[in-house]
C-alpha cells in the first residue's frame, strides 16, 4: 500500500513537470514568432528625390537658397506614385517655408536639421506620418 502511494505521487510529480516543461516550450515559441512575426512585418524603405532643385529667396533679403530635398519613404509603389503626382503641391508648400526663412534660420547644423524637421512635418501632413520616415537635405547653399 505504501508503495503505491508513492507510485502515484511520482507520477503525478512527473505529470506536474511535463505540463509545466510544456507550457514553457508553448510561450517561448509563440514569442519567437512574434518576434520573427515583427521582422518580418518591418517595411522596407527607400530613398527617393523630393522634386528638382528648390531655389528661392530667403526672407527679407536678397540672399537666395538652392538645394535638393531626399524622402525616405515606406517601399510602396502606389504611395511613390502619389508623391510623383502630387509634386506640384508639395513643391509649393516646402518653398512657402523656405521664403519664410531668414539666412540665420538656415545657418549651420542646427538650421539645417531644423529646415529637415518643418519640411519633414509638411510631408507627413501630406503623405502620412507613418509613410514618409525622413527627409535628407543635400547640397544646400545659401548665397
Amino acid at each position: 500500500m505504501k508503495g503505491n502511494k508513492i507510485l502515484i505521487i511520482v507520477l503525478a510529480f512527473l505529470v506536474m513537470v511535463a505540463v509545466v516543461f510544456a507550457a514553457v516550450f508553448i510561450v517561448t515559441g509563440s514569442m519567437m514568432e512574434k518576434r520573427e512575426g515583427g521582422k518580418a512585418e518591418k517595411a522596407k524603405t527607400v530613398i527617393i528625390p523630393a522634386s528638382d532643385k528648390f531655389q528661392t529667396n530667403l526672407k527679407g533679403t536678397r540672399s537666395i537658397i538652392s538645394m535638393n530635398v531626399y524622402l525616405e519613404v515606406v517601399e510602396d509603389k502606389k504611395l511613390i506614385e502619389t508623391i510623383e503626382l502630387r509634386d506640384p503641391e508639395a513643391r509649393s508648400r516646402v518653398l512657402d517655408i523656405l521664403r519664410d526663412k531668414t539666412w540665420e534660420d538656415v545657418d549651420g547644423t542646427v538650421g539645417k536639421k531644423s529646415l529637415e524637421r518643418e519640411i519633414l512635418n509638411c510631408y507627413r501632413a501630406l503623405y502620412g506620418q507613418s509613410s514618409i520616415i525622413s527627409v535628407y537635405i543635400d547640397e544646400i547653399v545659401t548665397q
